[in-house]
């Protein structure tokens, strides 16, 4: 069954880090331990919880499945796992079982995912099984939390995840952990320093991270900062139009990495959605039918050097002594297109 308790916690005297989420980025770690307040977007809230609710329902389904189709032995009373790191920090989670394949001698950890179809479909492309799939940027996370579990339990894995829509099942063995020891250990005690000092480390979430954090308006300018206003909403009919150009947009991006040429039409769309979003004063973000557009933002510092120097009457080194006072950044804004699950 789910834990819906934060990712990490204080339990007395003791930091409690939830062995599901240890493949977090380490902001989102220290600050649930610090007691920042949760804020996803209603997409990606909606995301999880359909998905933590729909893996509970068919966690028993899978182990019908191994049992009784696959001639599988599973035990699948969910067990704590609780290990220490250093003196009053621990790590706790609750495995799925162990089991023993038809034809395996020794017991293996048993570890159960579902996916939605297209979670699925991305899961399957990114390599042969398991292992390469739990190396990829795009699921690493889960490949922190099942290495964690074979560390303590010192045996191989059965990764088996489940389509949630047709009912396939993709089975591969983990013979070892993807993750050394070393670095579970090491990424907890720097989680637990930042902790002590009260303070957030710096981003450096991948976007994959990012869409499926707890605390999104972390990764979004200086730590700590509250959520970005979200300006005034676009109506449904205008909603509708950044949805057509969106799809333009995204086709685009794909159809560039070859096609350079392409990239003129895809900057003036850009242009075009963030006009149709309002601009600065419109929503940082819009959710027209399957896409997320996001309105980024940069600055681009630009200063006539020679027109400087003339008029100065000065030297190019003594304008160059002078230029960090001069620069000015001037703020621009870009759509950003992509899907769920997306690696950009």
């Amino acid at each position: 069954m789910g834990d819906d308790r934060a990712s990490s916690y204080q339990e007395g005297n003791v930091s409690v880090y939830r062995a599901s989420a240890i493949g977090d980025c380490l902001t989102a770690l220290v600050a649930s331990s610090l007691g920042y307040d949760p804020a996803r977007s209603p997409f990606s809230e909606k995301v999880m919880s359909n998905a933590a609710k729909e893996g509970n329902l068919h966690e028993q389904a899978i182990i019908d499945t191994l049992v009784d189709e696959h001639g599988w032995r599973i035990d699948s009373s969910q067990g704590v796992i609780e290990f220490q790191v250093i003196p009053r920090v621990i790590i706790r989670g609750h495995i799925d079982g162990k089991c023993r394949p038809k034809g395996k001698r020794l017991p293996r950890l048993l570890e159960a995912k579902t996916m939605s179809r297209d979670r699925f479909r991305k899961w399957m492309s990114l390599g042969d099984n398991a292992t390469e799939r739990l190396l990829t940027d795009e699921f690493e996370s889960y490949a922190w939390q099942v290495s964690a579990y074979m560390h303590q339990l010192n045996m191989p894995a059965m990764y088996v995840v489940k389509n949630r829509d047709s009912g396939i099942l993709d089975i591969s063995e983990i013979a070892r952990p993807l993750i050394p020891m070393a670095d579970i250990e090491q990424k907890i005690i720097e989680a637990e320093m930042w902790r002590r000092r009260e303070e957030l480390p710096p981003c450096m979430a991948s976007s994959g991270d990012k869409f499926f954090c707890s605390f999104p308006y972390l990764h979004n300018g200086e730590v700590g900062a509250e959520p970005e206003d979200e300006g005034e909403p676009v109506d449904d009919a205008m909603l509708g139009l950044i949805g057509v150009m969106a799809e333009r947009y995204y086709e685009l991006v794909e159809e560039l990495k070859p096609l350079k040429p392409l990239d003129d039409e895809r900057k003036t769309l850009g242009g075009r959605i963030v006009d149709a979003m309002g601009g600065k004063d419109g929503p940082k973000t819009v959710f027209p039918g399957e896409f997320r557009v996001t309105r980024g933002n940069g600055n681009s510092p630009y200063t006539n050097k020679i027109t400087m120097v003339n008029e100065l009457g000065v030297t190019v080194e003594e304008y160059d002594a002078a230029l960090v006072k001069a620069k000015e950044n001037r703020p621009y804004y870009f759509a950003k297109v992509t899907k769920p699950g997306d690696k950009k």
